[in-house]
């Protein structure tokens, strides 16, 4: 079995496990902090990752997310930026063939290899004694993506120990070949310390610190709503006043306009004598 590879664009359609779109409640969740050098700003990361299978036949998926931190909490504030799978079937393979990080503002920020690394970690734990199927690299990216592109996507593969073999006669030497064969031990994982622009945030921090934030804006709520239902209360008490003050009146009132009209009626009253 093949697959074909590469590091920003889509590879050739290759046969896969299909995942379902409502299966990401059951994903375990890390929130990275990136750093973005050029651009003086930082992104938060959301990686999600999913193990299935029986023996033999186990799968990973991995999707990440960037989250809009004005929105945090909101299901619609995540941008999804990458998604990856492998899967361990007569070997394993290390790739659905879609290898990208969907926005040009985040690529060569270290996301890709942190997300395949994990891909990588999971093939070593899983099947350590499995081939990894061979990657294709294919000459039709050479015109699609550039030649800057296929040196970093050999670069990239490259860190993980995959080597290749490239065809010669090609418009560029890392144009087009296939990854040697090795066994998933023979993977080279990292740690954080290879990805120095990515910070993990521990989660259990950040949702006391959220939880916190929500308790202070219920009591803002609740104080609030006790400032408006006391402010309700004063309305509706000098309403009763005023009504109490106007019934208290209108019987004086009617007096003294019953006197007026009488003292008006009287006869002469106006030095005309009837």
């Amino acid at each position: 079995m093949e697959q074909t590879g590469m590091v920003s664009g889509t590879w050739e359609p290759v046969l896969w496990p299909t995942r379902k779109e409502d299966s990401r409640h059951n994903f375990a969740w890390r929130l990275f902090r990136v750093r973005d050098e050029k651009r003086d700003r930082h992104h938060m990361l959301l990686v999600g990752v999913q193990e299935s299978g029986d023996a033999g036949r186990e799968q990973i998926d991995l999707v990440a997310s960037r989250v809009d931190t004005d929105r945090f909490g909101d299901s619609n504030a995540r941008e999804e930026v990458c998604e990856m799978s492998a899967h361990r079937s007569f070997g394993v393979t290390l790739t659905n063939g879609f290898v990208v990080v969907e926005q040009e503002s985040l690529r060569s920020l270290n996301i890709g290899s942190l997300c395949f690394n994990e891909i990588v970690k999971w093939a070593r734990r899983v099947a350590p004694d499995d081939s990894v199927m061979p990657i294709r690299l294919l000459a039709s990216h050479v015109g699609a993506y550039g030649r800057s592109n296929l040196e970093r996507r050999h670069r990239f593969y490259r860190q993980f120990g995959l080597v290749f073999e490239f065809e010669s006669g090609e418009a560029h030497p890392l144009a087009s070949g296939e990854s040697k064969e090795l066994k998933g031990r023979e993977l080279v994982s990292h740690s954080m310390t290879k990805f120095p622009n990515i910070v993990e945030i521990d989660l259990l921090p950040v949702l006391q610190c959220l939880a916190m934030k929500q308790e202070e804006l219920e009591d803002e709520v609740r104080g609030l709503k006790l400032g408006v239902a006391r402010l309700l209360d004063e309305r509706h008490r000098r309403s009763e006043v005023v009504a109490r003050a106007a019934r208290l009146l209108r019987w004086p009132a009617i007096c003294i306009a019953f006197a007026a009209g009488a003292i008006l009626a009287r006869p002469g009253h106006f030095g005309f004598p009837l």
